[in-house]
């Protein structure tokens, strides 16, 4: 049996410290505007508040709990994931087939964890019009390959295939984080919803002044009425039992590819046969 001992994990806590970068985005945005209170109905004088500030600093005080919550929750998962791929990479010692399996699924519980960190902090951003978008020259072979890295470990546990027609010299404009955002996003979803082995497959195609990327699955298809509806805040679909999740995924990805220019929509499903979301991003 291997022993660690307390200095190991102070060195490896070290370690880790030095990749997790220090949180960067302090409340410092300015004081807020002062508010005072009135009665309701009394007109709002010089001195007094008019109810659109005291609104603005509202979500303001939300807009930043909600963000120290979020980066004080992502990092002990960071680390969690840290100690995970030390284990993993068999950096502190070697493991058994049994425990290196139990590692793996803690490490991917914990990334989803922050995919849920970061899609409540991208709700507050999108509904406080807060959230930076950049725009960038976006190689789409090298980010979808990058996709398929990081589901890489979940198709190797389910035994699923995900396979990609891009061609080459493809590109898109758009915010190349957000992008690879969505991507996960679909991808992710394809693979929960279908039967195992999954197969889900990437196609990328021109359009009029524009790109498609199209992600498709053989799951079990979504019903007409709720087509449209699984892409309302906090909606889940239909065999949403097979996974824990909180309903956000396809309404931030929705409203993050219309504030690239673009649009997100479910192309086609059929009940038992599989669904396609098609992604459009303006053509770089």
């Amino acid at each position: 049996m291997m022993i660690v001992s307390m200095g190991d994990v102070a060195t490896v806590d070290a370690q880790l410290s030095r990749r997790i970068p220090a949180r960067r985005r302090p409340l410092g945005r300015g004081p807020d505007p002062p508010v005072t209170a009135r009665a309701p109905g009394s007109p709002a004088g010089e001195d007094g508040a008019s109810a659109d500030v005291l609104a603005l600093a509202i979500e303001r005080t939300r807009s930043d709990l909600l963000d120290i919550a979020v980066h004080e929750l992502r990092s002990p998962l960071t680390v969690i994931q840290g100690y995970a791929s030390l284990l993993d990479g068999g950096d502190l010692g070697e493991l058994g087939e049994a425990a290196l399996k139990a590692v793996r699924v803690i490490a991917a519980k914990a990334h989803e964890a922050q995919e849920v960190a970061a899609s409540l902090l991208t709700v507050a951003r999108l509904e406080s019009n807060e959230l930076r978008i950049h725009r960038d020259e976006i190689v789409l072979a090298a980010l979808l390959d990058a996709v398929h890295d990081r589901v890489g470990p979940r198709l190797d546990l389910g035994g699923g295939t995900l396979t990609l027609d891009c061609p080459t010299g493809a590109q898109a404009l758009g915010d190349a984080d957000l992008v690879a955002r969505i991507m996960d996003n679909l991808v992710n979803n394809a693979l929960t919803y279908s039967d195992a082995p999954a197969t889900v497959a990437l196609t990328v195609r021109p359009a009029p002044e524009a790109v498609e990327i199209r992600v498709g699955d053989r799951g079990p298809g979504v019903p007409e009425g709720e087509r449209e509806r699984i892409f309302q805040r906090f909606v889940r679909g239909a065999g949403a039992t097979r996974a824990a999740g909180t309903g956000l995924g396809l309404y931030v990805s929705r409203e993050c590819a219309r504030r690239m220019g673009g649009d997100l929509v479910l192309e086609a499903s059929e009940i038992g046969v599989g669904s396609t979301f098609r992604l459009t991003l303006p053509a770089g």
